[in-house]
């Protein structure tokens, strides 16, 4: 083995430098890494996305749920590049109609980590994502239904609904990811990506048995988690999970006291409105506000974001469009309680 590694070090460092991208995985990296000095110079010296690869490589093993973990990490990137141009944003939209898987994809080609990322990644799983997956398992899981005459008064927000609080964390964190970039735009005036786009995360990578595409407009293709159809996909219920997680008080109750932390509520419903989505749309990261005095670090941030929907012009709060039924008035700025109630509004009336 130690005969093995010196012949590799003789050879040219034009030879050397292309050893990472031969590697199976991210182990194999940090292994390649560990090892000798030469070794350790040619994998700092990698771009993110070869470090991107090799993570994905072993996602089913220690970046799970997979793909889930890996796309909340990169989605922010995805949502500036897609904003680059119109090409790009289109390529993200086809890709949205795939599924979470495809994606992932578009990710991995697009996107990029860097070890200190990976590190960063790993910590969370103990220090946020562990402790907000319980939060969200006392919001719609096993421990919400865990009580005493449960449907009889035990809770007073009782429903029947099948959650995986873990997926739900994390879709929910994608879609603040993704979107980021939206938002900041939409705050300082500029085009983000559409209505259109963002309801396609929604329906194909949010899969829903209960989505009800028969009402107008909200029709789904035959494409990624509905390819076979939507019985395919029973029972999950995943946009209603996270419609009932983003009105329960418990996952509300936090929120409100980061929000509390950089001044009252707006008067003005829409800037409330705003304000509150806005607040939730800071992924993976933007969890620690939910641990104990984990807002303060993000007090400065926030008192930033808080003055930007304060100074937004009223005359430019425009809706984004209506429905074909002419009845719902999206804002233009992302806000996924609004958007996912859309795509599941049709279980409380028909047409």
């Amino acid at each position: 083995m130690a005969q093995d590694a010196y012949a590799l070090l003789a050879l040219p460092t034009d030879i050397l430098v292309l050893l990472p991208y031969h590697l199976a995985n991210l182990e194999d990296f940090k292994e390649l890494s560990s090892t000798y000095r030469q070794f350790r110079a040619v994998c700092h010296s990698v771009s993110p996305n070869l470090i991107l690869r090799l993570a994905a490589a072993s996602s089913r093993i220690f970046f799970r749920p997979d793909p889930y973990f890996l796309v909340a990490a990169t989605a922010k990137q995805i949502g500036y590049w897609a904003l680059q141009n119109e090409g790009n944003a289109v390529q993200l939209r086809q890709a949205l109609k795939h599924g979470i898987e495809r994606l992932f994809d578009l990710c991995i080609e697009k996107a990029g980590l860097s070890m200190d990322d990976i590190r960063r990644l790993q910590k969370s799983r103990f220090t946020v994502i562990n402790p907000v997956t319980d939060l969200v398992d006392r919001c719609a899981g096993k421990q919400w239904y865990d009580v005493e005459d449960f449907g009889g008064g035990g809770r007073s927000d009782a429903e029947t609904i099948d959650c995986e609080p873990e997926h739900a964390l994390f879709e929910i964190a994608i879609y603040g990811s993704l979107f980021h970039a939206t938002l900041e735009a939409n705050l300082e005036g500029r085009q983000g990506l559409d209505l259109a786009t963002r309801l396609d995360f929604i329906k194909y990578c949010i899969p829903d048995h209960h989505y009800c595409d028969n009402y107008k407009g909200f029709h789904v293709e035959e494409t990624g988690p509905y390819s076979m159809g939507r019985h395919e996909i029973a029972p999950k219920m995943d946009q209603y999970s996270i419609r009932h997680i983003l009105r329960s008080r418990t996952w509300c109750t936090p929120w409100e006291a980061a929000r509390k932390q950089c001044g009252p509520d707006f008067e003005d419903d829409r800037r409330q409105k705003i304000w509150v989505s806005a607040v939730h749309m800071q992924g993976l990261e933007g969890f620690e506000m939910l641990r104990p005095d984990g807002a303060i670090r993000w007090r400065e941030y926030l008192l930033g974001l808080r003055e930007k929907i304060e100074n937004i012009d009223s005359t430019k709060m425009r809706s984004a469009e209506k429905d074909e039924c002419g009845e719902i008035n999206w804002l233009e700025f992302p806000i996924l309680e609004d958007e996912i109630y859309c795509c599941v509004r049709g279980m409380w009336r028909s047409d």
